[in-house]
């Protein structure tokens, strides 16, 4: 038996397979913020848009993974519509269950034939570490039909030290 592990020298691209999913990055006050600029102590909306054309009985895990420079801020601010600091989000979605781990986010979603085609979760992370780093691919995929999924492109993101 052989075994290897490794990691591409280029990452795969974004990709959509029965779900489309989208990440964005927003300022608290709901303003779009970019990642490449930074700042230590930063905090920031994560929002994952997803769109699944033709919604069907499912149910979905959503995981996130982050950048070494950045941490989940407080877990009590995930949204579906969270009445303080999110609340500009639309579309909320309430997962079944979240995990807020040290290097990623997940979202457990239970999906039916008359759910919205387009929902979002979202997060608050706060820059930590000042560095450049690659931004890990978002994933969505349909836990007992893994053809049915889609993911994000890798990018990068850089975070400044504090002023």
């Amino acid at each position: 038996m052989v075994s290897a592990s490794g990691s591409p020298v280029v990452p795969k691209p974004a990709a959509s397979n029965g779900f489309t999913i989208e990440r964005n990055f927003y300022a608290l006050d709901g303003k779009p913020a970019d990642l490449t600029k930074a700042r230590q102590n930063d905090r920031f909306a994560v929002v994952l848009k997803i769109t699944e054309p033709k919604p069907q009985f499912a149910h979905i895990m959503v995981s996130d993974y982050l950048p070494a420079g950045l941490e989940i801020d407080n877990p009590h601010l995930v949204s579906s519509g969270d009445r303080g600091t999110l609340d500009w989000i639309g579309d909320g979605e309430e997962p079944v269950n979240t995990e807020f781990r040290d290097d990623r986010f997940t979202a457990a979603i239970d999906r039916a034939t008359d759910s919205k085609s387009v929902f979002t979760v979202a997060y608050v992370v706060r820059a930590v570490s000042p560095g450049k780093y690659v931004l890990p691919q978002a994933y969505v995929e349909d836990m007992y039909n893994p053809s049915r999924y889609g993911r994000t492109s890798t990018d990068t993101a850089e975070v400044r030290g504090a002023k």
